[in-house]
């Protein structure tokens, strides 16, 4: 999942490729939408050239656009919050947008800016895109098989994120039912990948270790199949604690050897 190490000029050239066999390269005529100067602008955070071309109505606030990972075609929204383009976001959110338009692999633009950073700028652009969206009206959840922003701010170690969310009602377990989850739980999510402080922030949030996903593993075992054995023993105090008491009062005292 982690695609931050691909930079947005290598994604241009892949684009340009592919736009060329969508269109046969056939020429614009100097009135169309340059796709490859559109995501330019988006990578820019140039908010000038996306109102303006909206204003001359070439492109429109939920324009599907072919764009490298989603041949089939992404929501303008979703490009927008993987590239965490702040100003541009603004200006959607103005504009009206569906915040809630989905990718073809059914990703939303919260959950892609819960994901998503900036090598070189690190999250906060991402962080504020995420509470843009979230006071804007945005789903915190998503479809009972899918997953959810909070799965995905626990994958991508994004704890600012994640806390927002958790703060904002997004539901700790996801849609996990009877102790069962069709997808990995952000509890899980978190400890295949070893961030013990998110693990941490979940169980305090009343995460429940023992959900198994559908005939798949729970948390734990995904913390041991990746030798995370710092986070098995977070794990393992959480399933110990007694009902009537919470995970911050037992496991106060475990350590977090080896912490990211």
């Amino acid at each position: 999942m982690n695609n931050q190490s691909i930079d947005f000029y290598s994604r241009l050239c892949l684009l340009g490729v592919m736009l060329c066999l969508l269109t046969a390269c056939a020429g614009g005529g100097g009135s169309g939408l340059s796709q490859l100067e559109l995501l330019r602008a988006i990578e820019l955070d140039d908010v000038s050239y996306v109102h303006g071309n909206i204003q001359r109505g070439i492109l429109h606030a939920n324009q599907i656009l072919p764009v490298p990972g989603y041949p089939e075609g992404a929501p303008l929204v979703t490009v927008v919050a993987r590239e965490g383009a702040l100003n541009v976001m603004r200006y959607l959110i103005a504009a009206r947008a569906d915040l809630n338009a989905r990718t073809p692999t059914n990703e939303t633009a919260l959950m892609l800016a819960a994901y998503f950073y900036d090598e070189r700028h690190g999250v906060q652009r991402h962080d504020q895109i995420v509470r843009l969206l979230v006071e804007a009206g945005a789903n915190l959840e998503n479809d009972i098989h899918s997953y959810t922003p909070l799965s995905y701010a626990a994958y991508s170690n994004r704890g600012d994120a994640l806390r927002y969310l958790l703060e904002r009602g997004a539901r700790v377990d996801a849609s996990a039912r009877g102790g069962v989850s069709s997808r990995n739980t952000p509890l899980m999510m978190a400890a295949m990948q070893g961030h013990t402080e998110l693990v941490r922030l979940l169980l305090r949030a009343g995460a429940d270790p023992s959900i198994r996903v559908l005939h798949g593993a729970t948390a734990t075992e995904f913390a041991l199949k990746y030798r995370h054995a710092q986070i098995e023993y977070l794990l393992a105090c959480a399933q110990s604690r007694p009902l009537q008491v919470s995970f911050a009062a037992h496991c106060e005292g475990v350590q977090s050897i080896g912490a990211r």
